[in-house]
């Protein structure tokens, strides 16, 4: 009988390192989320190999061809290629699963446990496979968790029920505290990370800088890839999910990802293309099929908005900003939306069902802005003035309201002196992606304005004798403080 090679190695005397596996790995680590006060979301996928392939390997050639005429079609960052034929060339001995970045899926099994933080009893689920239909992933709920927790767990995989046993990954997270508790939070907020500007060979300094802050959770309010940028554009499915492994086999976000519940919010690169709206095709990939990975990647919950109570003090609004939306030549009308008349009304009802001592919008664009006059993408743009100008109007009656938002390249903190809105843009993940902004001298509604330098927003919420504090600071991406200010309770 031959044995596994585990159990070889153990009779030989052998050491094995930590990662060793028999076949199975866990190279774009795992994820923690959607947490609540009882529950959160473990995001699994197993992989042939414990590492990326190297920045330096190999990379195919895309060539793009009109369908009807076939006459080649120039490639580009930031394009959408419509009524396209791609044509990709692989060099010789080359194949998807080895060019630059690749993490390659593999079949097998993966189990979860978790304990409360310092305790010996662990909770363990069943044994599941992972879906090869869903790039190798598996989502395990776990739920019953107590608030205002810190759980630590282990995420264990394995061929199969007689392989060997493969990488283990530990990590841990924090539960919402309940309503009713007055609790400390602290969270970060970041957006904008292209694999091409990434600032460390293993990554991006934003994720140590970010972690060094324990925040209790985190959001990524979208572009968590760049689809339509670098030499490898997702013209198809297949291309949009090696997107997402070379991104997080990094790591640093490795590290990050597996210590702190994450939100992630979706934007236009990391659906389809630059500004792109439903209905949209670039070459052989849909904007559908871009929101059925979104969700197979970050394991999104099936509610495109949602507002997470944590504690007392703060209660948090996660907006949708692209699957509702309409342009004015598809509307076929003057007023287009972005967010649509239901999500309208779920956020102003919730809003004021709230009582919360902060409240804090997070939206992947901005609403109050200012943008660039070439944009038209947002609620700051002309294209949505007459629903941009609503929502400015409806959420300036709640007090204690702070949006924050993602996309724009640049940080800024600005006022919408008509209502006193005020909105931080977290800007973008390294220095190398940072700028877009046109103009060097800030305009009478920014209270802060960074145009060349990446990074990222903290907040923390503390109790105190009269009842809270908020402080929200921007960082740069090694952690810096640029920019904070207090928010007092009543404003």
């Amino acid at each position: 009988m031959k044995l596994p090679v585990a159990f070889t190695a153990l009779l030989l005397g052998l050491s094995l390192p930590a990662a060793f596996s028999a076949g199975v790995y866990q190279g774009t680590g795992i994820k923690l989320s959607e947490p609540t006060a009882t529950g959160i979301v473990v995001w699994a996928r197993l992989t042939r190999a414990a590492e990326a392939v190297p920045a330096d390997g190999p990379l195919p050639v895309t060539k793009l061809f009109n369908r009807t005429t076939g006459a080649e079609v120039p490639f580009k960052d930031n394009a959408t290629y419509v009524n396209v034929r791609p044509e990709i060339t692989f060099p010789a001995g080359v194949d998807l699963t080895s060019i630059r970045g690749a993490v390659t899926g593999a079949a097998g099994q993966v189990q979860v446990r978790h304990r409360i933080a310092g305790t010996s009893a662990w909770v363990t689920a069943p044994w599941r496979d992972v879906d090869p239909r869903q790039d190798f992933t598996a989502q395990i709920a776990l739920t019953g968790l107590q608030p205002g927790t810190r759980y630590e767990l282990d995420v264990l995989c394995r061929v199969g029920p007689d392989g060997a046993a493969g990488q283990a990954v530990s990590g841990g997270f924090v539960t919402a505290p309940a309503p009713a508790k007055a609790a400390a939070v602290s969270f970060a907020v970041m957006t904008c990370q292209q694999y091409e500007d990434r600032d460390r060979p293993d990554g991006f300094a934003i994720y140590p800088s970010m972690l060094a802050l324990r925040p209790d959770f985190f959001v990524n309010t979208g572009d968590v890839v760049y689809y339509d940028h670098g030499p490898v554009h997702a013209v198809n499915a297949e291309l949009a999910r090696y997107h997402w492994a070379r991104m997080f086999g990094y790591p640093t976000l490795r590290d990050f990802h597996r210590q702190v519940g994450s939100y992630f919010m979706k934007d236009d690169h990391d659906v389809l293309t630059n500004d792109s709206e439903p209905g949209w095709q670039s070459a052989d990939f849909t904007f559908a099929q871009g929101l059925q990975i979104f969700h197979e990647q970050t394991a999104l919950t099936a509610e495109k908005y949602r507002t997470v109570r944590w504690g007392k003090h703060l209660q948090v609004w996660m907006v949708e900003g692209r699957d509702f939306r309409t342009s004015r030549e598809t509307a076929g009308r003057k007023d287009p939306t972005i967010w649509g008349g239901p999500q309208m009304a779920w956020l102003e009802r919730t809003l004021a069902e709230s009582d919360a001592t902060f409240r804090v919008l997070i939206t992947s664009t901005p609403i109050v802005g200012p943008d660039r006059p070439q944009k038209d993408d947002n609620y700051s743009n002309p294209g949505f003035a007459v629903e941009g100008a609503r929502v400015r109007a409806m959420l300036g009656k709640f007090r204690n309201l702070t949006i924050i938002t993602g996309d724009r390249h640049w940080q800024y903190v600005s006022q919408d002196k008509a209502n006193g809105l005020e909105e931080w843009s977290v800007g973008a993940a390294s220095d190398a992606h940072a700028g877009g902004w046109n103009e060097e001298k800030p305009r009478p509604e920014h209270r802060f304005l960074r145009i060349k330098h990446g990074g990222f927003l903290s907040g923390a919420v503390q109790p105190t004798g009269a009842g809270a504090s908020f402080t929200l600071r921007l960082h740069d991406p090694l952690g810096k403080v640029v920019f904070e200010s207090d928010r007092p309770a009543g404003r």
